[in-house]
């Protein structure tokens, strides 16, 4: 979700599936059948009879599946290899038993701290004695070190996650039947992206954000991909980055981010930086992908996977930072990004189709979420990627966030659209909120198939 301030983002999840029409007459009515799927809340359920009146609601609403993060600070808390399922055992069979579909989120970042988190559930403490602290966490240009995802320079907690699939899949084979599709958490909030945006380490809305490679593990990496593209010839590379580098070993990262923008960003040192530091984000993506397919697959071959990018839209035009937001983020080149999906067969959630560009020319913000939604959506509509997406922000008493959310599924046919969130259309007695009648009328009615008066 945001995504949470991904466009000021969020990650709770209503998902609606749309066979495609491309190539029908677009003046035609036209009645996109889908399944609609909300995320429930980000803590855990406390009373399962009002849980149970609330989805009972939901399926009546014509809603098919609700979305839920399994929380990796919960699931192991208690040790390497410890892992307790009981509570997400009690959740499946609960919703299970309310005749909707369940799709995971295996979230194996931190809960609290960005926008929309109303919870407090950080990653497991034994994690961190897995490595340093230098190894293991983020470090940005200023210095502020993260904890809300582990590095993804640090290889040695890829068998952490392993494990952890494997386990699932063993405990929860037996509802596959109700689990058409999981979400592999890839970074903070859940996205494949870059801790860049982050309220306690000062950040705040619609500032660039800041890069999050400055610790050793980040420079090495960055020197060794010098080394192999410039093959191992020092003078080739002063001759690109029209510098006088003695060695390889004085590469650094770049010293002043606000110049690095303002005249670094397109030079070949730039172009190389930014390639680089999006590249480790689809490597990592690589990687949590093989893991889920050798761990979670084999128990569970059916399950589609899924990976979710936030909508990073201020900025965007920006006349002195144009897309400073979205390069902290790793977002350099969306289609390199998303052709990777495409050949790994994982489905991609974008965020902020409810936002409009009413901003885009405005400052401080230059914020353009509707010309980012489009590129990035054209883009998968032209590689055959399917496209799912949800807004970033909840809404409230604007119809109008809804007309945007179905004019883009119509434009891109959109596979799928996640609602940002269960409390928003029903209450904490199960009942309708006043926010479920827009939603039913502009979404749940025109594209649901399971629609049913009650």
């Amino acid at each position: 979700m945001l995504s949470r301030l991904s466009s000021l983002l969020g990650v709770f999840v209503i998902l609606i599936s749309f066979p495609s029409t491309a190539g029908e007459d677009s003046g035609a009515e036209q009645l996109l059948k889908s399944q609609v799927n909300v995320m429930a809340p980000l803590g855990q359920i406390s009373n399962w009879a009002v849980f149970r009146n609330q989805l009972k609601t939901l399926k009546n609403s014509g809603v098919s599946s609700i979305t839920t993060d399994i929380w990796w600070g919960e699931f192991e808390a208690a040790g390497d290899n410890q892992f307790e399922w009981t509570y997400y055992k009690t959740y499946a069979q609960v919703v299970a038993d309310s005749g909707l579909k369940w799709i995971p989120i295996l979230s194996f970042h931190q809960c609290g701290g960005n926008v929309g988190d109303d919870c407090n559930v950080p990653l497991p403490v034994w994690v961190w004695s897995l490595g340093s602290s230098e190894e293991m966490k983020f470090r940005d240009e200023r210095g502020f070190v993260n904890g809300e995802y582990v590095s993804h320079f640090f290889e040695p907690i890829h068998q952490q996650y392993a494990e952890a699939m494997k386990s699932f899949a063993e405990n929860f084979q037996g509802f596959q039947s109700f689990i058409p599709k999981i979400y592999l958490s890839l970074g903070p909030a859940g996205e494949l992206r870059y801790p860049s945006y982050y309220g306690p380490a000062g950040w705040s809305y619609p500032n660039r954000g800041t890069f999050q490679v400055y610790g050793s593990s980040g420079i090495r990496d960055f020197r060794a991909y010098a080394y192999d593209k410039y093959k191992g010839d020092l003078t080739e590379l002063n001759r690109a980055w029209h510098t006088q580098l003695k060695d390889f070993s004085q590469i650094m990262f770049p010293t002043d981010s606000d110049r690095f923008f303002a005249d670094g960003v397109k030079t070949r040192y730039g172009e190389d930086f930014l390639s680089w530091y999006q590249g480790r984000l689809v490597q990592h993506l690589r990687t949590m992908t093989r893991l889920a397919r050798e761990n979670i697959s084999p128990l569970m071959p059916e399950l589609l996977l899924g990976a979710k990018m936030a909508g990073v839209h201020w900025l965007h035009n920006s006349p002195t930072q144009p897309r400073a937001a979205e390069y902290t983020a790793g977002y350099y080149k969306y289609e390199d990004i998303l052709s990777v999906m495409k050949e790994l067969n994982v489905e991609l959630t974008f965020t902020c189709l409810e936002m409009d560009d009413s901003d885009k020319w405005r400052a401080p913000f230059f914020s353009a979420p509707r010309s980012i939604l489009e590129e990035v959506s054209g883009i998968a509509q032209r590689i055959g990627l399917p496209i799912n997406g949800e807004n970033a922000l909840a809404i409230s008493n604007n119809p109008s966030r809804y007309d945007n959310i179905a004019s883009a599924i119509r434009l891109f046919n959109y596979k799928s659209f996640t609602l940002l969130r269960m409390q928003n259309i029903v209450d904490w007695q199960g009942r309708p909120t006043s926010e479920m009648w827009p939603f039913q009328d502009k979404i749940l009615r025109p594209f649901s198939i399971n629609w049913t008066l009650d």
